[in-house]
């Protein structure tokens, strides 16, 4: 019987891997990722910076609008012509909806027909209470979007 050398046992090269585990773990990633892609929501709002650039320096004999939070459900709007109030609108309603909905009414009707003559806003400034809820001023500024007005800018009222 000859030996031959260097012949020993044979290892096999194929290993065994059990993908199982592995596949668990895949399929609950792309479950969770599927489920939690529900809560992800991109939206944008179009508006330029009122102050601090050229969009305020455009025209010198302009008029602004300042919305003024009283509450909630409560605006002031006050209609400015090169600095100096000309018309104070207090804008009421029900609920949130309701004060909207008078506002869009409001904005068409007093304001950019001030005097029966149809005028353009220059900037528009909205100062919100600390009990105003963030999406209630998102739906304000929508309110002046929808009336063509763009240049928008937020204040801070202290104290409130």
């Amino acid at each position: 019987m000859r030996h031959k050398t260097g012949l020993g046992t044979k290892k096999e090269l194929d290993a065994q891997l059990n993908l199982t585990p592995f596949i668990d773990l895949l399929s609950t990633c792309v479950c969770f990722l599927l489920i939690t892609a529900v809560w992800i929501e991109i939206g944008t709002v179009e508006v330029k910076q009122s102050h601090g650039t050229e969009a305020a320096a455009e025209k010198k004999d302009s008029f602004d609008l300042d919305l003024v939070f009283q509450s909630p459900t409560q605006l002031r709007l006050n209609l400015k012509k090169n600095g100096k109030r000309v018309q104070k609108i207090d804008v009421k309603g029900e609920d949130f909806n309701g004060m909207l909905a008078s506002l869009q009414t409001n904005i068409a009707t007093k304001v950019l027909n001030f005097k029966n003559k149809p005028i353009e806003i220059a900037t528009a400034t909205v100062t919100p209470r600390s009990t105003v809820d963030y999406g209630n001023l998102i739906s304000t500024m929508d309110v002046l979007r929808k009336n063509q007005i763009i240049n928008i800018g937020i204040l801070t009222a202290r104290g409130n």
